[in-house]
C-alpha cells in the first residue's frame, strides 16, 4: 500500500530508506531509521494516515522550492504494524553463513592446522 506525504518543510529521504511515521504531542513524526534524524509536522497538516505507527520505504522523494516555501513530496510503501520485510535479510545472513563455512574450510587446508608445528631451535648466549 503506497501512501503519498506532502509535508511543508525539507525533508530529502533517500529512496529504499525505512521510516517510522508515528505521532507525538498532536503532531506527526517521521524518523529516518537509518541517520535517526525526525521530521516533525503538524497533524493537521496531513491527510489522514490511518492507524499510527507504522513503518514504510521511501518509493520516490521530491523537494519542491514553491514561492510559499518548501514542499516536499514522499511516497512510501507503508506496511502496517510496524513490520518491515525482512525476506531480503534472512537470504543475506544464510548466504553469509555458507561463506563463512567454505572460509573456514579453505583455511583448514592453506592454514597449516594439520601439521605440527616446527619445535622451536635451542638458544646459546
Amino acid at each position: 500500500m503506497s501512501v503519498t506525504l506532502i509535508l511543508p518543510l525539507s525533508a530529502p529521504l533517500g529512496v529504499g530508506r525505512i521510516v517510522a511515521v508515528d505521532e507525538e504531542s498532536r503532531a506527526v513524526r517521521i524518523r529516518d531509521l537509518t541517520t535517526g534524524v525526525v521530521y516533525r509536522v503538524p497533524g493537521s497538516v496531513l491527510p489522514e494516515l490511518g492507524a499510527l505507527p507504522w513503518r514504510g520505504r521511501v518509493e520516490a522523494c521530491s523537494v519542491l522550492a514553491t514561492e510559499e516555501g518548501v514542499v516536499t513530496e514522499l511516497v512510501l510503501d507503508a506496511v502496517p504494524g510496524g513490520a518491515v520485510d525482512l525476506r531480503g535479510a534472512a537470504v543475506a545472513l544464510e548466504g553469509a553463513e555458507e561463506a563463512a563455512a567454505a572460509a573456514k574450510a579453505q583455511a583448514a587446508i592453506w592454514g597449516g592446522t594439520d601439521r605440527p608445528p616446527q619445535e622451536e631451535q635451542p638458544r646459546f648466549w
